[in-house]
């Protein structure tokens, strides 16, 4: 009876761990302290205590697994009801009389300026993959590991300035806001909000081309409003912009500078879960522009990075081998890259730039500039003109 006994409480401390464990993944300041130190105590109490003989260290093993489904779960039912009871509380009635004046949506995947383990776990269990959903504590404790070293995200701040400088282009015909797939204000929210308020919304996506994110809205545009006396137009993608081209050239072009271009090399980061058709488009066009400013066509490389490093640091190496000493990497997908990408990359450009001694920039997504404020600009005026 004992012996049950023992194996019982060994198996509630194990599961405990598991617990701890994500409890460590997704909390900052006193609550992770508090957490690692209850870890701590559990582990030195099974270590103290437990023979450590297989069937033992099986049951350990079984109890954290458990703890952490266990914990799993209970976050992916109180993250999901606290996201649902919001949406029940967010129900607008629609005024008597709608504005006629369109409302512009600034739509991007965005992301939370500070750490919020909430939203994380919402966008992560959001996803189709039973994978991404399984591993969600530790997808959240990437991003936290990221938050911390990078700081904060400038995401939603670049959007707000890029729907305020719009909104003095545009003036008062138009009413500007801005929304998201991965942050607050959320995508969906936004569409039911403006419904009630505007006959016409114009959707414009701050994206070279569709992503799962983007086909997942489309369906709930097809689905909720098709029939709906709401007029929703959609800006075309951005991966036919000439101007967008031009924008990233010269942020290429500034970041090497003009005396330094016969010893410069560049990389530019696609994408393999986008539309790879579009992105090869676009990117041909980006080379050949590049290659008109002096810059040899053997020094430029084009690849797709998703959690890939060996790639980037196989093209550094090639690119010194080919007498190159100033090395740029440039994301073209992205208007912005995530704060988990730009982290990533700061660290393999420190380590491999010591290491391989060259000098590494890395220009993070197309950033603002007047050549993309044109273009939204003259892509909302034409949508906003068309039948």
């Amino acid at each position: 009876m004992i012996f049950i006994d023992n194996r019982l409480f060994l198996f509630v401390k194990s599961l405990i761990l598991g617990l701890l464990i994500i409890g460590i993944f997704v909390f900052q300041g006193n609550m992770e302290r508090l957490f690692i130190i209850a870890f701590t105590l559990i582990t030195i109490n099974i270590f103290k205590y437990t023979k450590f003989k297989f069937n033992y260290i099986s049951l350990i093993f079984c109890g954290l697994i458990l703890g952490y489904i266990l914990g799993n779960i209970l976050l992916y039912y109180s993250v999901i009801r606290s996201y649902e009871g919001c949406n029940n509380q967010n129900r607008f009635e629609r005024n008597k009389e709608r504005l006629s004046k369109p409302a512009v949506i600034i739509y991007s995947p965005g992301e939370p300026p500070i750490f919020d383990f909430s939203i994380i776990f919402r966008n992560v269990y959001s996803k189709k993959s039973i994978i991404k959903k399984i591993n969600a504590p530790i997808e959240v404790f990437k991003f936290k590991i990221a938050y911390e070293n990078m700081g904060s995200s400038k995401y939603v701040d670049l959007c707000n300035r890029i729907e305020d400088n719009l909104r003095l282009r545009l003036g008062e015909g138009y009413d500007l806001h801005s929304a998201y797939s991965n942050t607050i204000p959320f995508i969906n929210e936004e569409l039911n909000r403006l419904s009630h308020d505007y006959e016409k919304i114009i959707l414009v996506p701050l994206m070279l081309s569709e992503t799962e994110d983007y086909r997942t809205l489309k369906d709930i545009i097809d689905k909720n409003y098709a029939n709906s006396d709401i007029e929703i137009k959609i800006t075309p993608f951005l991966w036919k912009s000439k101007k967008l081209l031009t924008q990233i050239t010269e942020k290429v072009i500034r970041k090497a500078g003009n005396e330094k271009m016969d010893s410069t090399g560049v990389i530019l980061l696609m994408s393999n879960t986008e539309n790879p058709y579009k992105q090869s488009v676009f990117s041909n066009e980006v080379i050949r522009r590049i290659e008109k400013l002096r810059l040899e066509k053997d020094r430029i490389i084009r690849i797709r990075f998703d959690d890939e490093k060996s790639h980037i640091i196989r093209s550094i190496k090639k690119l010194k081998g080919r007498g190159v000493e100033n090395i740029i990497i440039s994301s073209v997908l992205n208007f912005h890259d995530n704060i988990i990408d730009q982290y990533k990359m700061n660290k393999l450009i420190e380590k491999t730039a010591k290491k391989e001694s060259i000098n590494i920039y890395y220009i993070n997504g197309w950033g603002i500039g007047e050549n993309l404020l044109n273009e939204l600009e003259y892509k909302i005026r034409i949508t906003n003109l068309k039948d």
